[in-house]
């Protein structure tokens, strides 16, 4: 893929605008084992990028979807960020660097703020309207900041749309497995699972509730409302998940949606059945055939 970049910008000329985004998981995906032999490599791209001037006038993005999120690390606290914050690294043109130090200077506080995918996407446009804009670029939509521009420190989650479950500026306190209100959110969570598949029911086993593994209500003041999260493993197939949801306190029921849903460990081919003609339920169906092989075994 490297290889893919350098002859991308051999083939055309300096002067010519050219975007490129690549993704590589061949080292990182499963496991951070192997992210050592990928040191030398990733080193001697930068450097021949740099020695052949191709860094000279390019904006250079390194990022994660993700960190790591796999086995038992997962269900930690320190897991639960890694799925959240992903590594990202930006390196500006020198001669960028040296004619907008305001620009550079916002760049390099925002590292401390509340950035997302949107704010990537905004910087795009700023870049591509660069010299058409006079004085201070404006953002196109209210959820996003150029990454040139300075984000306010007192940016909230609500205010970026980002959900709350992927939201780490939120406090969340430990609560009781056995409170009603989490027993009821684990029955609910297990019905969403199942009528979120309905379409395939007669290919994805019913699942139930096993255990409730983890609770926490976030700390948020809101009569009417309260956030809650938990994982919880089902059966059968042993899928742990993770999800948060609002509890609305008058209807005393749960608003639950995939978006703030969380697979936590591995599913691998168990959905194998419908991989290929729904991947969107992939994470969620355990293929009945496996149910009845383990009966049988």
């Amino acid at each position: 893929m490297l290889n893919w970049i350098k002859e991308f910008f051999e083939m055309y000329p300096p002067y010519q605008p050219k975007f490129s985004f690549l993704l590589h998981k061949q080292y990182s995906h499963d496991t951070n084992n192997l992210l050592p032999y990928a040191d030398d490599e990733a080193l001697e791209f930068l450097q021949y990028m740099n020695k052949h001037g191709y860094l000279d006038n390019t904006m250079l993005m390194i990022m994660t979807d993700h960190g790591a999120r796999y086995s038992q690390f997962r269900t930690s606290y320190q897991g639960k960020l890694e799925e959240r914050l992903p590594f990202m690294s930006i390196r500006m043109p020198p001669k960028f660097q040296q004619q907008y130090p305001h620009l550079m200077r916002n760049l390099r506080l925002n590292s401390h703020r509340l950035t997302t995918p949107f704010d990537i996407h905004e910087t795009f446009l700023n870049l591509l309207d660069f010299h058409s804009h006079q004085g201070e670029y404006q953002s196109k939509t209210k959820r996003s900041y150029s990454l040139l521009q300075l984000i306010p420190e007192t940016r909230r989650c609500e205010e970026s749309a980002v959900e709350n479950h992927w939201c780490t500026c939120l406090e969340w306190s430990h609560i009781s497995l056995t409170s009603s209100v989490i027993e009821q959110f684990g029955q609910a969570a297990v019905h969403f699972l199942n009528y979120f598949v309905r379409d395939v029911k007669e290919k994805c086993a019913q699942l139930t509730l096993y255990q409730i593994l983890k609770a926490h209500q976030a700390s948020i003041r809101n009569k009417k409302k309260q956030f809650y999260q938990i994982q919880f493993e089902t059966r059968p197939g042993n899928g742990q998940f993770e999800l948060t949801a609002t509890y609305n306190q008058s209807t005393q029921t749960f608003d639950i949606k995939k978006t703030s849903l969380s697979r936590i460990n591995k599913y691998g081919s168990t959905s194998a059945c419908i991989a290929h003609k729904r991947p969107e339920f992939r994470e969620i169906c355990y293929c009945s055939m496996n149910a009845k092989m383990s009966r049988h075994s």
